[in-house]
């Protein structure tokens, strides 16, 4: 039900997420599911919305000193004027060289209050955006990551790569924005119109007639915008997903020497990612212009009607000054808005693709009954059956198993039979369809992960190495061991044997995947892992598969040791390995077990690994 839940809604989000993107309420509504994240930040942002108020007191401020200047002193209008200019003015004697000297003083301090406040509130605003992403990122890796490995079985590493790291940026940006531009801008066009038509509601309303057609071109331009925005995101991500697979494949590339071809591949797809960018340049360049000539016919027609009137005595020209410099400063926020439409569009569908991560299920819920320190090791399985939901059909049905602590089974079967998915399982990597999967009685798929995880150890046929020492690898079951404790599960599993030959021994740095090491180095580190973690049950899933006489003997040896006193479940088909269980079981197409093994077929001549050789020699 779940699992069938999660591909409608991945679906959904899918079908929304390529649709044409829109500017409207809803744009921001994706924004708002994260809204819990900025309640420790209401001090901040509250703070914030503050100091961007006193900005707008600022700028609304600023064309008063040379109204004052133009109407007290160079027209003679300002006799018994009141105002805060004129009393300042008035503690230095009122005469004309105090006025200019307060006026000109009142510019600077305006200008400081306003450079002031707008410090204030982009630290205040994009502090809280900043913050409030680090929570979103850290979040969505760690739920990614305790995710049921059915999720991550239909996502690419790549996709989930961008969603945690490129979509958490992007809404990052988006938040930025909503501080430093949308607010402020709503703020000045707001408080300026309001103020403009009550300096004079005239001149006010007749500079305001311009605004629908300021709107209309700005949202023209920013449709452009998000249509060349979102074909450059897409070419921009088929680029990325060809060097990573350029790079994921460099060791093939080097083989064939096909560097030359890769390079005509990308300088392909880099063209189109240049002629979309190219385009979109060109279309912000166009727009400034344009929106300033639109903004032009609104400051033209109040400067022709304003300075009518001031000829005529019906306002004095301070006032004009003050109302043409309102509208023009309203020029820049309307740009500013009409610019942020493709920003919210593509926060918006990062939220979305966020919030998809977030509202998958998990499969271990937890259980209130107790849990023992440390399991038995009995293991049952009860008409098990799993079905990835791929249309394929069921991997196995009705399986039953029962094994007592202590026991060490060795699980053969044919190949697809579902040896490693039964294996993953019981490990609780998977939550199985039908049945059920016990450890000592309790639900393996409904016990806490971290408790589960110290019962059953697994070491899977090719083991993966993070980046850091070898030391920090095999901690990595149990981060708090003790060096000593390290060293002594590094000398068990016959780690020490080549990590002494290191020039830093435990303490050599690997690389991502354990590159320079061989694989069966890389297993015994594995073998280590389980050892340190000193679980009761352990899980091999072909520990010895692809390595070569010498390491296997070396890697049967470390699991000699990892074996004693624990309950074992190995899938092999290595004798060296099935030689150290006490009792075999088959596993069959659709999930049969059986103790009795299949007969080998007798071996035909003709298909022999010899013949098939000497045949290839003499077809040379």
């Amino acid at each position: 039900m779940h699992h069938s839940s999660a591909q409608a809604d991945t679906a959904a989000a899918h079908s929304r997420r390529h649709a044409s993107p829109r500017w409207d309420l809803s744009t921001l509504r994706e924004l708002w599911r994260f809204k819990d994240y900025g309640r420790p930040e209401q001090k901040s942002i509250v703070l914030g919305v503050l100091m961007n108020g006193g900005e707008l007191a600022a700028s609304l401020a600023a064309p008063w000193p040379l109204a004052l200047v133009i109407n007290d002193l160079l027209q003679g209008q300002g006799q018994g004027k009141t105002g805060i200019l004129h009393t300042v003015a008035g503690w230095f004697g009122g005469s004309s060289m105090a006025m200019l000297l307060v006026a000109a003083s009142a510019v600077l301090v305006i200008t400081a209050a306003s450079g002031v406040f707008s410090y204030l509130g982009d630290l205040y605003m994009n502090g809280s955006g900043q913050r409030i992403t680090s929570r979103i990122r850290a979040d969505v890796f760690a739920y990614t990551q305790r995710l049921p490995m059915t999720f991550h079985d239909r996502q690419t590493v790549g996709e989930l790569t961008s969603r945690v790291v490129s979509d958490t940026s992007t809404v990052e940006s988006t938040l930025r924005d909503v501080g430093t531009d949308l607010i402020p801008s709503v703020f000045t066009l707001v408080g300026t119109a309001v103020v403009m038509v009550a300096v004079d509601w005239r001149l006010g309303l007749i500079g305001l007639v311009v605004a629908p057609l300021v709107f209309l071109t700005a949202s023209h331009f920013a449709r452009l915008t998000r249509q060349y925005a979102r074909k450059k995101r897409a070419a921009t991500g088929n680029l990325t997903g060809l060097v990573t697979e350029s790079l994921m494949g460099i060791r093939t590339v080097h083989a064939f020497g096909n560097q030359q071809v890769q390079d005509q591949r990308f300088a392909t797809q880099n063209d189109k990612v240049l002629s979309l960018s190219l385009r979109s340049v060109k279309v912000n360049a166009k727009f400034s212009p344009t929106l300033q000539l639109v903004t032009a016919v609104g400051t033209a027609l109040v400067l022709f009607v304003g300075g009518y009137g001031a000829l005529n005595g019906w306002w004095q020209v301070g006032v004009l000054v003050v109302v043409t410099s309102y509208l023009k400063n309203m020029l820049s926020p309307m740009k500013t808005l009409a610019k942020l439409a493709p920003s919210f569009t593509q926060g918006a569908a990062s939220a979305e693709r966020i919030a998809d991560i977030l509202d998958q299920p998990t499969d271990h819920r937890g259980t209130d009954e107790p849990l023992p320190d440390r399991v038995n090791g009995r293991i049952e399985l009860r008409k098990v059956g799993l079905d990835y939901g791929t249309g394929r059909g069921p991997v196995f049905a009705d399986v039953d198993l029962t094994v007592t602590p202590g026991e060490r089974i060795s699980l053969l079967g044919d190949n697809g039979a579902g040896k490693s998915t039964l294996m993953s399982l019981i490990g609780g990597l998977y939550r199985p369809t039908t049945g059920q999967v016990l450890l000592d009685g309790h639900s393996v798929p409904d016990v806490p992960e971290h408790w589960l995880h110290q019962q059953v150890a697994m070491v899977l046929q090719d083991t993966f190495l993070f980046s850091g020492t070898l030391a920090d690898n095999i901690r990595y079951g149990r981060p708090d061991a003790t060096d000593t404790e390290v060293a002594a599960t590094a000398e068990a599993a016959l780690v020490s044997e080549f990590a002494d030959e290191l020039p830093d021994g435990l303490d050599t740095t690997v690389g991502t995947g354990g590159v320079g090491l061989s694989g069966g180095q890389r297993q015994r580190i594995g073998i280590a892992r389980a050892l340190l973690v000193d679980a009761p049950v352990v899980l091999l899933d072909e520990p010895t598969a692809g390595l070569d006489v010498h390491a296997e003997e070396l890697v049967v040896q470390a699991l000699a040791r990892l074996v004693e006193g624990r309950t074992i479940i190995a899938t092999t088909h290595r004798p060296a390995v099935t030689a150290l269980a006490t009792r075999t079981v088959y596993l069959r197409q659709g999930g049969v077990l059986d103790t009795t093994l299949p007969e080998p077929a007798p071996a035909d001549p003709s298909t022999t690994t010899a013949a098939r050789l000497a045949t290839l020699g003499a077809t040379r």
